[in-house]
This record gives C-alpha cells, structure tokens and sequence, in this order.
C-alpha cells in the first residue's frame, strides 16, 4: 500500500511539472495542454517501469503461472548404482507435470533464459540454475519446481535468487548414488632447458573418500608417470605437483593424465591435456645477443625484474650454436638456431644485441614479424635490419643530457640524475630523427644533441632502437645503477602498453580449447593468409578464407584432437600445427545438496507485487514512450517551441 501511494505521490508531482512548464514558462501556444499531457503521460510511463509493478497473469494458476525448470546438464545422463539415470527420471516427471498445466523449460549452462523442453539428451556444461530462476521470474512464474541431480555449480546465487525473487520454488532430485572420479585441471608448465624437468600440476576431485585415485601421465603417447592422489570430500580437490621425466624431444610437447581403473558411471572427466613448450617458455622475454659484449650481462636481469616476466639469453658462440646466458642454474647444453628461433618467436619482448650486417637470415626475418623488438645494433647496417636507415656513426665520448625531453619515457626517467655518468659511445645518426627523443647525448658534453633512441610505433608492433652503446658502463658504477634501470624500465614499460601487437605466426591463441567454447586464431597483421584448413583425421572440419583481420573464431568444435594448416595467397603453406578441444567438464565436482526452498505464498507476497509477468519485460511500455515523445518534439517544432 505504501508503495502504491508512493506511485501516485510522485506521479502526480511529474503531472504538476509538465503542466507547469507549458502553461507557465514556455511560450503560449496553441495546444499547450495537449503537449502537457502527452508529456505527463511519458513521465507517468518512465516512473512506471521504475516502479516495476507486475501486471495480471492471462491465466491465473494456468500454465503461466506454473513454471518446470528441467536441467539440461550432462551429469543428469550419469546412471546410478540402481541402473537408471537421472535424466530419465526428471524427463518423466517433467512430462507429467505438463500434462497437468505445467509450463516445461530447460536450464544450464550460461543460458540466461530457459530453452523450451524438446526430446532430446542432457547436453549443456554446466548446471547454473540462478538465470533460470530470474528469467522464469519475469516471465510471470508464481510457482517453480526444480527438477536435477542437485549438482549446481551457483548454489551461493540459487540461495540468494530464492530469498528475493518472488516466486514459490520447489526441488524434486533425482538420480542416485554415483561412482565417479574425475581430473579438474592438468598443465605442464614450460621448460626453459631442453634436459630439464617438466613439472605437472594435476588437480583430481570425487571418487570415496579415504580411497585413492590412481593417473597415468603421458608424453605424446608414451607412459611416462603414474600418480596416487588420496581422494578428497564430496564437492573438494586435491591438487599434487608432479615431476616427469625429461622430454624426449624439444619443441611443442602433448601430454595427457587420464584416470586408471574401471570405467565409471561419467566419462567427460576422465582425462587431461596440456602443451608444454620444451627448450623455452612462451610468453618469456628473450634476448638474443649475436656478439660477445657486457651489455647482456647487465641488461637481461633488469628486464626480468622490471616487467617481471620470465626470461632467456642466448649468445651466438657459431654457426648453429647458441649457449644460454645467466647463472650456473639457468646455463645447459648448447641450443641450436632452429629451438632458439622458436623460443625467440614465442617470446612476448625480443631483444637483439649485437645486430650487424652479418647476421643470420632468420634473425633478420624474425625482426620484420609483428612484435615487441628492442634492438641494439653493432652497426649502421644493424639499424637498417631494425627498420632504422641510419646516415653514419660517430665515435667520440657522448654524454647524457641532463634536460630530459617529453617523450613515452619521460616519467620513469623523471628525477634521475644523468650528470656524471660515463659517457656513451658509437651513436647512430638516423636519417630522420626524433621529435621527442626520449634521451639527447652531446658530444663531449657539447655540441649538438643527437637521440640515444629510437622509438618506431607501426601497426603491427613497437620498435624501440638503441642508438648508442656502453650503457653497460653505467650499470658498474654506484651512481649509474639507478639511471641504468630507470631508463631499460622506462622503454620496456612502453613497448608492452601497446595491445595492439598482431601475432607473428598464424596459430590458435590456445593449444588446448576448453569444452563448448569458441576457437579463436591469432594472426599476423599482413595480408598474406589467405585460408585455414582445420581437420579431425583425414575429414576436413574447417575451411575458411582469412579476410585481412589479426583475430579470427572458427566456432565451436567437438572434443578431439586437431591439426591445421595455414596457407598463403599461392598455396604455400605459411603455418601447420595441431590443438586439442578438451573433453573435460567440472559437471560431477558440486557435492548433490539441495540449496533450499521458499517458504513464501501468494498471499504472503502482498499486493503490491502481483503475481504475473513484470511491466519492464514487455515492450509496451518503451513502444509507448517512443512514439508519444516523437510526436511531441512534432507538434513543438510546428508550434514555433525549440
């Protein structure tokens, strides 16, 4: 009642004001008081569906009124140590209710509104029944009756939608005791050295507790570990950290953990997939350094600490040969060209010391890939591999000029104290400078300032140039330590704010997709992708053509293991790999418990709430407000009213 009153308090006002503002500070014209009143019927209207009232059901205690909501998820396809499933139950009993007047609507999922009942099988991932119950809410539900395994992966939102909506829920479970245990999570992390250990986090749930739940590891399709994992509660995970064996090969390595024993009653949960990256880390900083030199030394452990990213050296000792930079800890046996261009390719920074004329082909591919690049030339013809042309480089001392410019950089170097530091050496003179220079040296102190960087910003990533070297020099003195940071911290913060970086080889974004989920491709920013093919088997399952975009979906594929191919405008073949959809599905992990039942009736709901479908969720409301508001503006602009 009071609510009501409230309405027509507040309505009444908004009427006043209408009125008000035609009869008293407009201009008098010619059907003022009409104009007032479609105006207070729009206010009306508005207050209206702020107020939410709900208006009559067409069919009091009709099917209108009755709602069924049947969960749809895959655990009611579970049989019970008695022999029958869950599904079958519910569907019984949804259809007899239908018989009696019941509207039926299925659940689960992340469907926010309920799918009319059809024959058919469970087929949705998860069993979240909070949308249901808001959606058969405002579709005009007085009464609801739940009918699942009680396996609700939102009890919390369940609770919290039963206090507050109005409407009478009721829970029917079904199905039985079921014997099931399942992996719920299975990653084998990157290993930086081609000997070192992979490491697997495996994460297991169900089975009785007190027994033991045995998985087999496996690499490729080889054996390689089997794990004893004590089960946990009804509703918990047990998470071990597992050593395996040292890969047998480098590259993009497969492994699987599938459960040991007799088949259970839910098989969608039985087995894990994961990539590792073997001889690197994906999503590393990697630096490359083609020549011997201090600078690495310093600068890798800064980069490491300041973007807090894992990260790799590698020095160029041969032709074909690298060995990794760092501590005793992080050094192994030497890595050929072909694992240090895949870590290289991989990485999220790349940063290249020592690049001359000389360098390797790849290398010089590689740098014109979209990325992240931060470059230290040995030499002008360096600079030009970087996508700098450089005019001459000049020897002498160059010292950094105190006056710190505007530029990207500008606030990590703010503060810094560049006087007494010594000096530089070697700077290239581009052809084109800088505006902003994030860095101006002079040549003894004096002279012209010439840009100790380069900073390129194009489509398909950052570029940032050094155009001086011996900024090593800085990193040994005491006073120099600080600048040195600051100044390697300032550029790596500015090539990672770019979000824009495309993807310097066409692949899946993830190698293992999860279940029900879309696949999406990260692709170059060029244009010269011009199809995907992705198979299961020999069946082709995927054939699309790349319109020039650096993100593509192929949609929703079944659980399996893929490969793909990627080719060019003339039929090369530009990209080929494999990637797997996962099977699993934390359907089986909530322990059956019923989330509880309102205790609300009709009558106990009050007047004020109705009992049929909510004003907001029809259009009237809004058709009505648009069309009244359209011809007011009409008839105002015709009266001579702005």
């Amino acid at each position: 009642m009071i609510r009501f009153l409230l309405f027509l308090g507040l309505a009444a006002a908004l009427m006043a004001f209408a009125f008000w503002i035609y009869l008293r500070v407009e201009l008098s014209v010619e059907g003022a008081r009409r104009l007032a009143v479609v105006r207070s019927i729009v206010l009306v209207t508005i207050l209206a569906l702020l107020f939410d009232p709900r208006l009559p059901s067409a069919a009091p205690g009709g099917a209108s009124g009755r709602w069924v909501l049947l969960d749809a998820s895959r655990s009611m396809s579970t049989v019970a140590e008695s022999g029958a499933s869950a599904w079958s139950g519910a569907e019984q009993r949804a259809a007899e209710l239908a018989l009696d007047g019941w509207r039926v609507m299925r659940f689960g999922g992340s469907d926010l509104t309920p799918v009319v009942d059809e024959a058919g099988t469970p087929d949705r991932l998860s069993s979240l029944l909070a949308p249901a119950l808001v959606a058969a809410a405002e579709g005009g539900a007085r009464e609801v009756r739940i009918l699942s395994d009680m396996r609700f992966a939102d009890a919390v939102a369940i609770r919290s939608a039963v206090a507050e909506l109005p409407v009478n829920v009721t829970f029917e479970s079904f199905g039985g005791v079921v014997d099931n245990a399942g992996i719920g999570r299975f990653l084998v992390r990157d290993v930086l050295q081609p000997d070192g250990i992979p490491v697997a986090e495996l994460e297991v749930f169900g089975g009785m507790f007190g027994d033991s739940i045995n998985v087999a590891v496996f690499e490729e399709d080889q054996q390689v570990a089997t794990v004893t994992v004590p089960a946990p509660s009804a509703g918990y995970r047990a998470t071990v950290m597992v050593d395996l064996p040292t890969a047998t090969e480098a590259g993009l390595v497969r492994y699987t953990a599938a459960i040991q024993g007799p088949a259970d009653a839910f098989s969608d949960d039985q087995a894990g997939v994961s990539y590792a990256n073997i001889g690197h880390e994906a999503g590393a900083l990697v630096l490359l350094s083609l020549r011997p030199d201090w600078e690495p030394r310093y600068l890798l452990p800064v980069l490491a600490e300041v973007t807090g990213l894992s990260a790799a050296g590698y020095l160029r000792a041969g032709p074909d040969r690298y060995v990794r930079l760092g501590g005793a800890s992080d050094r192994g046996a030497p890595a050929d060209s072909v694992s240090v261009q895949r870590a290289a390719t991989d990485a999220v920074i790349l940063v290249v010391h020592g690049l001359g004329e000389d360098a390797d082909p790849w290398v010089a591919a590689l740098l014109r890939s979209p990325g992240r690049r931060l470059v230290l030339p040995a030499d002008a013809a360096g600079a030009g591999l970087a996508g700098l042309p450089a005019v001459e480089l000049r020897e002498g001392e160059w010292y950094a000029s105190p006056d710190i410019p505007t530029s990207p950089i500008a606030g990590a170097l703010a503060g810094v104290a560049l006087g007494g530091l010594p000096p530089l050496s070697d700077v290239l003179v581009p052809e084109v400078g800088m505006r902003e220079p994030p860095l101006q040296l002079q040549l003894r102190g004096a002279g012209s300032p010439q840009s100790a960087f380069q900073l390129i910003e194009g489509p398909e990533g950052r570029v940032a140039i050094a155009l001086a070297s011996g900024t090593w020099r800085w990193a040994m003195r005491e006073n120099g330590r600080e600048p040195y940071r600051r100044l390697w911290s300032g550029l790596a913060g500015w090539l990672l704010s770019d979000q824009r970086v495309a993807a310097s080889e066409a692949r899946p974004r993830d190698w293992v997709i999860g279940r029900g989920e879309p696949v999406e491709w990260s692709l170059p920013g060029d244009t010269t992708i011009s199809r995907i093919r992705v198979l299961q088997g020999d069946s082709v399952v995927v054939d699309t053509t790349v319109v020039s975009e650096s993100t593509l979906s192929t949609g929703v594929l079944a659980p399996d293991v893929y490969t793909y191919e990627v080719t060019g405008p003339s039929g090369d073949t530009l990209a080929a790999g494999r990637f797997d959809v996962s099977p699993v599905t934390s359907e089986m992990l909530p322990a059956p418990v019923e989330p509880g039942a309102s205790v609300r009736t009709a009558s106990a709901l009050g007047s004020d709430d109705g009992l049929g479908r909510p004003l907001r969720t029809t259009p009237w409301p809004y058709l009505l407000v648009i069309i009244l508001l359209c011809g007011e503006w009409v008839v105002r602009r015709r009266s001579g009213l702005r």
